[in-house]
């Protein structure tokens, strides 16, 4: 026989309201001996709540919808959980769908979302060109739920966004390599955010002008964020006078090394690398490779809590928070003369 609300009132001895209140994790000043014995009763009958029932009721169906860009980048499954995590303790259910680098699947993706009614949206954009995100730009300005953009921004749209310096983070690692005497230096990026004011693309750059070296187009490598693009820029690399890389996630610095491993190549001896994300704990990698860490944590947390605020007010200003990375100095960098 199926357990109700009711029941559960009547033999925890208390109000079918007390029942909601507590099952429904909302904040009230039932007494805690109380709240155990609620929880105890509808255990034992393996009660849960019918998350549908309510969300006609509280017009909310607790369900955030998450669009990553590629589920197979380790910094994107790594920031899907901790947003998940932090998500499922506030009572929140996760929705991930995945544009694969796909700009033209953004609105399609953000279009599924909403039409499955979820309360909110934590999006990061795909890599694209400006009339791809002018498409993006117009649908998002009619969107009728909150969302945050995440890691990754659109400029030109007043919304709320939260992201990590990746200028400051390029910068650092720019700066490292020229300390241990490297001038020599190319970038593996992404090709089509080259034009994209917060890429680390950019930022190697600026880096370079920075400090007074040239920034020759022929050594920056279009890896398209993956383990297959790393290698295949490896294959220019030891054809060129480079001393060191930038390697703009660990997607493709797998594939860098992979490629280094099947020629003979070493790293620091041959090359110095720098990495971005400092996923690559989660491999044998050996020497272990400087890098730029993330704090995802941090970075998950805040995305969801301005979500969450903008999900309890619709009227509240578009909020931009901006966090920094750090340079992790390992094994992976020579000095030169």
């Amino acid at each position: 026989m199926k357990v109700t609300i009711k029941d559960i009132a009547r033999e925890a001895g208390v109000s079918v309201a007390a029942v909601s209140l507590v099952l429904n994790q909302k904040d009230c000043r039932i007494a805690e001996e109380t709240k155990k014995r609620i929880i105890e009763v509808a255990r034992k009958y393996n009660y849960t709540v019918n998350q549908q029932a309510r969300s006609l009721v509280t017009k909310k169906s607790n369900v955030i919808g998450l669009i990553i860009p590629d589920i197979e980048n380790i910094f994107f499954s790594s920031l899907s959980k901790k947003i998940e995590e932090y998500c499922r303790r506030k009572g929140y259910a996760i929705m991930i769908v995945i544009s694969d680098e796909n700009p033209k699947e953004d609105i399609e993706l953000l279009h599924l979302l909403v039409s499955r009614g979820v309360d909110g949206i934590l999006y990061t954009p795909s890599n694209g060109n400006e009339q791809d995100y002018e498409k993006i730009r117009k649908y998002l300005s009619s969107l009728p739920i909150p969302y945050v953009m995440v890691d990754r921004y659109l400029d030109n749209i007043e919304c709320n966004k939260v992201y990590i310096d990746n200028i400051n983070g390029s910068l650092q690692a720019i700066e490292m390599l020229i300390k241990n005497g490297h001038t020599k230096i190319g970038c593996i990026g992404y090709a089509v955010s080259k034009s994209v004011t917060y890429s680390r693309v950019t930022g190697y750059k600026e880096a370079m002008k920075q400090f007074g070296l040239p920034v020759n187009e022929k050594y920056i490598y279009d890896g398209q964020y993956k383990v297959i693009g790393g290698y295949h820029a490896g294959k220019e690399i030891v054809n060129s006078d480079l001393t060191a890389v930038f390697i703009c996630n660990d997607m493709m610095t797998l594939g860098f090394l992979k490629y280094l491993s099947e020629c003979g190549k070493k790293v620091p001896n041959d090359y110095s690398i720098i990495s971005y994300d400092n996923t690559l704990h989660n491999f044998v990698v050996s020497p272990k490779i400087t890098t730029i860490d993330q704090d995802l944590g941090e970075l998950a947390k805040n995305a969801c809590q301005l979500l969450f605020k903008n999900i309890s007010n619709k009227n509240t200003n578009p909020e931009v928070i901006c966090l920094y990375p750090q340079l992790l100095i390992n094994e992976s960098v020579k000095k030169i003369n």
